[in-house]
């Protein structure tokens, strides 16, 4: 029996050195003698020997195209190379022909300089999936643009945008610059008027004040000043009055001036509008080239008292803190909104030829420019911007 097979379809015993039964011709069945820990073993180590024979294709497929990308990389740059050289080797012999020619024509004899020569040139083979490399177009010297010419149009616009940038800041009044001050003045036919800042207590440890009525270059000289007061008495602080100064000859062009010996007691704008400030008295001076006049002015009344305000008032709150107006007398009455009723203020503007305020806060327009407001009460200040735009709409 050890010898014998049983054949599965028959049951006939034969020789196991037979390859199939004799009587039905079946060939003998196998039989899987191998344990499931075997049989998983054996499918694991058949999985890793495809895995890794699958990597070591994939190795050899990544592997080969490289060297043919590789490959084809330097076949593109020799030829590049090779176009290099020939447009080096066309230009230079266009050269040499140019020579050549002028040699020729400086001599006597016939000939004609080429105007230009297109070099050929051969586009780059394909690349896989990228498609042909662009050629490089040759460039002439003729159509070179010289880079001088690009650096100076980009400094020729910078200057352009800085400027305009700064004429449009200017305009809007957001920054001062002294040039575009200047010409507008030329430009209009007149110069800018000497502001005069800063309020009545700042004015008493000052030198008196020079307001400038028109400056003039002293061609046509002034030979006498005639004014419409020689003396001014105010009742109380805050009044105003016009001081009008008749210059002779009517065509002079010397310069004027209205000065206050003490702005602590007075004030003058630089139209000759006296304001009174506080109780004294003071000199408004009037000079024209090296001619004067002189008013007394005389403040009698007694010093403003300083208002009791609430402890919880901190600061100045006024109904507007910026106004612009667009047309000469043009007012509107300013006010402080957080102070009880009847408390005085005292009103003051930084530049009486833009704008005037009277002691009940009334401001009205007189002439183009910026000027501040200012509203005291006790130790407390603040202020309005007043802007007059008489050439806008």
């Amino acid at each position: 029996m050890l010898n014998k097979n049983v054949c599965p379809n028959c049951g006939q015993l034969y020789d196991t050195s037979l390859s199939k039964c004799p009587l039905c011709g079946t060939a003998p069945q196998v039989v899987d003698t191998a344990s499931p820990v075997q049989r998983k073993r054996i499918t694991e180590a058949e999985r890793r020997q495809r895995r890794s024979a699958r990597k070591e294709t994939e190795q050899m497929s990544r592997r080969q195209k490289r060297e043919a990308r590789f490959m084809q990389d330097e076949e593109e740059e020799l030829l590049m190379e090779e176009e290099e050289e020939k447009r080096r080797e066309e230009k230079r012999r266009l050269k040499e022909a140019r020579r050549a020619a002028r040699r020729a024509g400086r001599n006597g004899e016939a000939g004609s300089i080429p105007n230009s020569v297109v070099p050929s040139f051969t586009p780059a083979p394909a690349r896989d999936g990228r498609g042909p490399m662009p050629p490089v177009p040759p460039e002439s010297d003729r159509q070179r643009v010289p880079r001088v010419f690009l650096v100076l149009s980009c400094i020729v616009l910078a200057a352009t945008l800085l400027v305009g940038c700064s004429y449009l800041l200017w305009k809007q009044d957001i920054v001062k610059f002294s040039i575009y001050e200047k010409l507008a003045g030329k430009n209009n036919g007149t110069t800018e008027p000497v502001q005069t800042q800063g309020s009545a207590e700042t004015a008493q440890n000052e030198a008196p004040v020079s307001t400038t009525l028109f400056r003039g270059d002293g061609a046509i000289p002034c030979t006498g000043i005639t004014l419409s007061q020689n003396s001014i008495v105010f009742t109380e602080s805050g009044e105003l009055t016009q001081l009008q100064a008749e210059l002779l000859p009517d065509d002079t062009t010397d310069s004027c001036f209205f000065s206050s010996s003490d702005t602590a007691v007075a004030k003058v704008s630089p139209v000759g509008i006296v304001t009174s400030i506080g109780p004294g008295e003071a000199t408004i001076t009037v000079t024209c080239g090296e001619k004067q006049a002189v008013c007394t002015v005389l403040c009698n009344f007694a010093p403003p008292t300083d208002p009791t305000l609430p402890p919880d008032v901190t600061e100045l709150i006024l109904v507007k803190e910026d106004m612009t107006f667009f047309n000469e007398g043009e007012s509107f009455t300013l006010s402080v909104t957080n102070i009880p009723a009847g408390t005085p203020v005292e009103w003051e503007s930084t530049d009486e030829s833009v704008a005037t305020v009277d002691a009940g806060g009334r401001v009205v327009a007189v002439g183009n420019g910026t000027a501040q407001i200012y509203a005291t009460v006790g130790k407390l200040k603040t202020y309005c911007w007043v802007r007059c735009r008489f050439d806008q709409d």
